[in-house]
């Protein structure tokens, strides 16, 4: 049995943010995620760290809180961090009304603004629309989530504490109606680990709700889906905002080489069953072609959902539930932490180490706000380009991801899922999704003896239908043509269907 302080349950970018602080703070912890780090909300977002522009208007509170935050993130975050700015461009029939509204907001938070012409706006952004009427900026930025999540438990690794991914919780211990300590199974081997601790933290996103019915507990929550699709390359260097009450379609994010667009809004029930309706493609594909019409004939390599984890509320279009965060003391060693946003997880998780520290009847300030995150320095930081340094035993070219960089993740992690690869390095994130890299980190991981030839297999067929999950709703034009080429590749030319 492992005993600790505080178990944090859920290894998204809040509870990787409540390791890191807990770990200044010196308080001994143990995160516990049943995917990898940025598995759920936190790894499918649109990796925009908000201006709070967004919500300048709808719900201010959460909008000066994202204003507040990101100029943290920039500062503290270097390396996770790209400065791309963001414009909210107006196009013909957009309300006048909600333009004033909106400077007006801005105004009101501290939020700082700039009105460009139709001609400004097209300098600095060639695809623009070119019938846009005007733009406005923000300090909108690009934000990696899955680097955020690593560097915040670099630290916590650097004051000893610990981690362990791919195992999920299946039973909360109590004793005498207090919760005491969890049991953890290893989704890979099927061993439990029995940890136990004087608080636990539920920070598990949209299972908050299925976690605390473990203690006995309830978390009412509203869970909204948004839906997101993944070009092949970059329409722009700053983040691209519709000037209007929030909609589907109307925001595109520029990460690393490609673009991100969305997002819809549809409520769901069950977290782990959720799929992407042709129709929200079209959709998002349509209005972000509004805004930049290159985007309607450009390459879509893939879709993908995620699942807002938002406070319970009666409103039926959850656009109007408010970003905000609530802690919630269940009152028997159990809290949870719902709501909030990817640009706000450091705020969320200070107060919540602000909680923890109060029933531990301890004392220290936090300084995560302050401190730069641990291990950037092993980076290359953006843009791109820079790993052009090191070209030699490339394993994924669309990503310039080498050999070395797969043999230090698995160094590191032990890892045996392509997957985790990927997170770290973001191999099979370029335009032919693992197509041509898949097999070669596995024959890398097999020369590493991590796993058998019919581990490889396995392993090979859980990433590959995992992308293609994705790529299903883009198949037309070149997409279809490069998949009807990897079908080939691995049903032909290496039989993986004889292995079914």
């Amino acid at each position: 049995m492992i005993k600790t302080d505080v178990i944090i349950i859920g290894g998204g970018a809040t509870g990787c943010g409540i390791a890191r602080d807990l770990a200044l703070r010196g308080i001994p912890h143990c995160l516990i995620e049943k995917g990898d780090l940025a598995a759920g909300a936190t790894g499918a977002c649109h990796g925009l760290l908000h201006s709070g522009g967004r919500y300048a208007v709808s719900d201010p509170v959460a909008a000066k809180e994202c204003y507040d935050e990101n100029r943290i993130l920039r500062r503290i975050g270097e390396k996770c961090v790209e400065r791309t700015g963001g414009l909210f461009v107006r196009l013909p029939g957009d309300s006048k009304m909600f333009r004033e509204r909106f400077l007006r907001g801005c105004d009101d938070i501290g939020i700082p603004t700039e009105i460009l012409s139709s001609t400004r706006a097209l300098e600095l952004v060639p695809n623009l629309n070119p019938a846009l009427e005007e733009a406005i900026v923000v300090p909108d930025c690009s934000i990696d989530p899955f680097r955020l999540c690593l560097l915040n438990m670099k630290t916590s690794q650097i004051k000893g504490g610990l981690s362990f991914t791919r195992h999920r919780v299946v039973e909360i211990v109590r004793s005498h109606g207090r919760c005491i300590g969890v049991k953890a199974a290893d989704v890979y081997t099927g061993e439990i680990k029995e940890i136990h601790a004087n608080i636990l933290v539920n920070a598990s996103g949209a299972w908050t709700d299925r976690v605390a019915r473990l203690a006995g507990c309830e978390v009412p929550l509203t869970l909204s889906k948004g839906s997101l699709v993944i070009t092949n390359h970059r329409l722009t260097d700053m983040v691209i905002n519709r000037l209007r009450p929030a909609s589907d379609g109307d925001i595109i994010v520029p990460n690393e080489a490609v673009c991100l667009a969305g997002t819809t809004s549809l409520l769901v029930e069950d977290p782990d069953r959720i799929g992407i309706e042709p129709a929200e493609v079209d959709t998002i594909i349509g209005e972000a072609g509004r805004m930049i019409p290159h985007f309607n004939s450009t390459r879509i390599i893939r879709a993908f959902s995620g699942v807002r984890p938002l406070l319970k509320s009666q409103k039926l279009d959850s656009r109007e539930i408010s970003r905000g965060f609530q802690i919630i003391d269940h009152q028997n060693g159990l809290y949870s932490i719902v709501g909030g946003k990817l640009t706000t997880f450091r705020l969320m998780a200070e107060k919540m180490v602000d909680t923890i520290m109060a029933a531990f009847n301890l004392k220290r300030d936090c300084e995560t706000a302050e401190r730069p995150l641990d291990g950037q320095e092993e980076l290359s930081g953006y843009p791109l380009n820079k790993r052009l340094a090191d070209m030699k035993n490339i394993v994924c070219e669309c990503e310039l991801v080498t050999r070395g960089d797969v043999e230090r993740i698995i160094e590191q992690t032990g890892t045996r899922h392509v997957g985790d690869i990927s997170h770290r390095t973001r191999l099979g994130m370029g335009p032919c999704q693992g197509g041509f890299c898949t097999f070669r980190a596995l024959g890398i991981m097999h020369d590493m003896d991590i796993l058998t030839a019919e581990q490889s297999v396995q392993s090979l067929r859980e990433f590959l239908e995992r992308r293609f999950r994705g790529i299903r709703y883009a198949l037309w034009g070149d997409q279809l043509r490069e998949e009807q080429l990897v079908e080939y590749i691995y049903l032909g030319i290496l039989a993986l269907g004889k292995h079914s």
